[in-house]
């Protein structure tokens, strides 16, 4: 599966770090694909942060928008993006009385990867007053059993 999509950039020298995670969730939560931070060095040794968002390019315009009032930039730069993408199937698990959601993705019809959703092992962990690194581990071994 292609689709095609821009990616903004912005490099970020002057932002309170406290702030960057609400900015991920706003941008997530209004129509970006995906956004991450990547920590970068600027001009004179300033250490800083790229903020990146991979967006349809019909939401530039929102995007614009939500960049600018929320953080301290005062541009960005865009460019299209080409992407390759699996298909992807979602199962629900229960281990111990708790769901965790399974993603499973096949690349031309292949099985190529299985993930369990962290939020969902997170929950359970708490649930089951376990580490989730625990729980993680005695999953995978139920999911990889001959029973299963």
């Amino acid at each position: 599966m292609s689709s095609e999509l821009i990616q903004i950039e912005a490099n970020i020298d002057n932002m309170n770090p406290e702030l960057y995670g609400a900015l991920l969730d706003t941008l997530l939560k209004n129509g970006a694909n995906d956004a991450w931070l990547t920590p970068i060095v600027m001009k004179k040794g300033r250490p800083a942060v790229m903020l990146s968002v991979l967006v349809k390019a019909v939401e530039l315009k929102n995007m614009s928008r939500l960049i600018f009032e929320n953080t301290t930039t005062i541009g960005f730069r865009y460019f299209d993006v080409d992407r390759i993408i699996c298909e992807r199937e979602f199962e629900e698990f229960y281990y111990k009385n708790q769901l965790i959601h399974l993603k499973k993705a096949f690349h031309e019809g292949k099985l190529v990867n299985i993930s369990l959703e962290y939020d969902d092992l997170a929950k359970a962990a708490l649930e089951l007053n376990m580490p989730v690194k625990v729980l993680e581990k005695e999953v995978w071994a139920t999911l990889t059993s001959p029973l299963f």
